[in-house]
């Protein structure tokens, strides 16, 4: 989707009227007989789209424009050097840029409309023009969010890991790359490098047994990945699956209640592996050690239920066992956000701290060093 012809801006306030026309022109969302004629940019996702640039562009028209857009977001990769170093190394634009291109419009969760996508590998270039979501509710990830939401969002999730459990069709995605690929694989070199700036700006906000924890994260990141890969059923995870990333619509049905924004971490692994980030990262320490468990369940019987019965060879127990494993590794956000990345202001350090402080805790809570493979 995208006319590659069509000249694309590296930066939100960039992107005038003529650009917006000739966009929405190229993939027949506004005819020859319509011009965008006023755009008013507000950019959104301060401290939240680490790695990249949003705005909403609200629009105003000449001619007809029967059913366009009022208004829409813009995406475009981050002009902040470090983020766009680690966004190109481990292909997260050009990777969500194929999401939408080949399966957004048919994965079973609610996502934005794409009205625009650029992938231009060669000149490393890319934009996304989406659906604006602004109407429906946000929830804060500093403020952590609450079991009903949180179980509310797994279970949409749970039907997107049961369409692709396991699945032969996951072979013709060859842009999502598999755990033990080497975009993936890349994070345990990044988590390394990002280590000794990310104890530096937040040791002293990590709880105790959190740095020796990370040394051996860090040193055995592939490792673990791998095993999880090898022994817990393989389907599509959305790899960001945190409370920034949600939208809820709580007037609409079931299956249009919680919108997914930000496939670009998409990748091939064990589902539990979206649970585990959601749950270590966006609820209050409180909230996770009461409802973890059970949250656990609601996702296996969600899949369950999607799948039309349980999961061949694979149980609750053992989805609570790679539950506690996975917990270690889910520092890598914290730790590669914290010490690579430039979160740009005062919210963006505050929600890696956040980050960081609630993954340390869950492996530690959890005994996640015990089952780290040596």
């Amino acid at each position: 989707m995208g006319d590659q012809m069509v000249h694309v801006p590296t930066r939100t306030a960039d992107a005038s009227p003529e650009f917006v026309t000739a966009a929405l022109r190229s993939t027949g969302v506004i005819d020859a007989d319509t011009t965008v004629a006023e755009v008013e940019h507000d950019r959104i996702g301060e401290g939240v789209g680490l790695m990249c640039e949003l705005a909403r562009l609200t629009l105003r028209y000449r001619g007809p424009a029967h059913h366009a857009p009022s208004s829409v977001i813009i995406k475009l990769p981050s002009n902040l050097p470090e983020n766009r170093q680690l966004g190109d190394l481990l292909g997260f634009y050009a990777r969500e840029g194929h999401f939408y291109d080949q399966i957004g419009r048919t994965v079973p969760v609610r996502t934005p409309h794409c009205y625009f996508n650029h992938i231009d590998t060669e000149a490393n270039a890319f934009a996304l023009l989406l659906e604006d979501f602004g109407d429906r509710t946000m929830v804060s990830q500093i403020a952590g969010i609450d079991v009903d939401r949180a179980t509310d969002a797994v279970r949409a999730l749970a039907r997107v890991h049961a369409r692709y459990w396991e699945s032969p069709d996951l072979a013709a995605l060859t842009w999502l790359p598999r755990a033990i690929d080497p975009p993936i694989m890349a994070a345990g070199t990044a988590y390394r490098d990002a280590w000794p700036r990310f104890v530096e700006l937040f040791a002293d906000r990590l709880p105790d047994g959190a740095l020796e924890l990370g040394e051996r994260v860090g040193a055995s990141w592939e490792t673990a990945e791998a095993a999880f890969y090898e022994r817990s059923p393989v389907t599509l995870v959305h790899g960001d699956f945190r409370a920034d990333n949600l939208m809820f619509d709580d007037d609409a049905d079931d299956d249009e209640r919680v919108g997914l924004l930000d496939w670009q971490i998409a990748f091939q692994v064990g589902g539990i592996s979206d649970i585990c980030y959601l749950l270590t990262q966006s609820m209050t320490l409180d909230d996770r050690r009461l409802h973890e468990r059970e949250v656990v369940d609601v996702w296996f019987d969600a899949v369950s239920t999607a799948l039309g019965r349980a999961p061949d060879g694979y149980t609750a127990d053992d989805a609570w066992t790679d539950y506690r494993a996975m917990t270690g590794n889910m520092t890598v956000y914290g730790v590669v956000a914290g010490g690579s990345l430039d979160p740009s202001n005062e919210r963006g350090m505050h929600l890696v701290a956040d980050m960081a402080s609630r993954a340390f805790l869950a492996a530690l809570d959890l005994d996640a060093a015990t089952l780290i493979p040596a």
